[in-house]
């Protein structure tokens, strides 16, 4: 089970401070909680309203993020709203899904994109796999091979955002699929 810290049973942690300089520590606390708990419980996409949208293992119940039944407090909505906007444009370790509809969630990055694909990379070098052509479903769901734990049944969302940092640095070519040119049939990365 996830330990929070001692400030999640902190109840003025959960109002929204009034003072700017007290109000933006607050929200980088609250900001380390996400991540430490994002990070724990496998999460990748949460709503803007705190709820969980994609985690590795979907069956798995996880405790409240921004609750803490024990002293009675939630975060409000809106200031989860402010929390989570503070880490995308602040800590930047966020980002809209869809920056055209921020209701779609946010993808928590408690791995930078530049971590992620240096991950994958290195476990694709690591299974000899470097020059290959390697499907999606190979890289994050097939269950007999030796696939890096962190990216087994990762988001779709966040592992196109990878592979697009690998293009970016010359280290992946996307090859799209033939029947629907908005997927992706194969990926190479060298």
């Amino acid at each position: 089970m996830f330990q929070f810290p001692k400030i999640h049973s902190f109840p003025p942690f959960y109002t929204k401070q009034s003072n700017a300089t007290i109000l933006e520590n607050q929200l980088n606390e609250w900001c380390t909680v996400v991540l430490l708990y994002c990070q724990y419980h496998k999460i990748y996409i949460l709503s803007p309203q705190g709820a969980v949208l994609s985690k590795q293992n979907d069956g798995e119940p996880v405790e409240g993020l921004f609750e803490n039944s024990d002293i009675e407090r939630r975060v409000s909505p809106d200031f989860c709203r402010d929390i989570l906007h503070h880490l995308i444009h602040k800590v930047k370790r966020a980002t809209y899904v869809n920056s055209k509809n921020q209701d779609a969630g946010v993808l928590i990055l408690w791995r930078t994109l530049e971590e992620w694909a240096e991950l994958l990379r290195d476990h694709v070098e690591k299974t000899g796999q470097l020059g290959s052509i390697l499907t999606v479903y190979e890289l994050t769901k097939l269950e007999d091979s030796a696939i890096h734990e962190e990216l087994r049944n990762i988001d779709s969302t966040l592992f196109v955002r990878i592979l697009q940092v690998l293009t970016k640095q010359g280290k992946a070519q996307i090859i799209k699929s033939e029947d629907n040119p908005a997927e992706i049939g194969g990926v190479k990365i060298v």
